[in-house]
């Protein structure tokens, strides 16, 4: 979520957004959880590749993301990087961290067989989960890698 004040409008919004867009110089994020962005391409077909334009989104939830990877490269989006940006309270610091994700795995808790959970597997090797109950993802049981982000 989101937190975005008046103040904070861009004066560019009335100049290149569609009439329900808004442009924002600054936004809050009204939680310290994990959040997700992803850099992706962009074309009008997957064969137009001089024309890419860049694009990034931050996520606050990883099914973002996989919406992006399911409508496939025969959409003109070529998925090129997406990182984990990590609150103090997740990675073990005092503050923000963000890492590109190298895989993310299908993966339980433990105590509780039937929770499937995402664990998230950085280009440095590290896990991380989306577990709201506090369980560090090394705990993890992984079951089966679902998406490979890096070759």
């Amino acid at each position: 979520m989101f937190l975005t004040r008046a103040p904070f409008r861009s004066p560019i919004s009335a100049l290149f957004c569609e009439p329900d867009e808004t442009v924002w110089t600054a936004t809050e994020l009204a939680l310290q959880q994990t959040w997700f962005l992803a850099y992706f391409e962009q074309s009008e077909t997957m064969e137009d590749e001089e024309f890419a334009c860049g694009r990034t989104i931050l996520f606050a939830e990883f099914s973002g993301v996989e919406q992006l990877i399911g409508l496939g490269p025969e959409s003109g989006i070529r998925l090129k990087s997406v990182h984990i940006l990590t609150p103090g309270h997740v990675n073990g610091t005092d503050n923000w961290k963000m890492d590109q994700i190298g895989a993310v795995w299908s993966g339980r808790e433990p105590d509780t067989e039937h929770s499937p959970m995402d664990v998230f597997e950085t280009t440095t090797g590290e896990l991380y989960s989306a577990s709201f109950v506090g369980h560090n993802a090394d705990e993890f049981q992984l079951d089966a890698m679902k998406f490979k982000l890096v070759n």
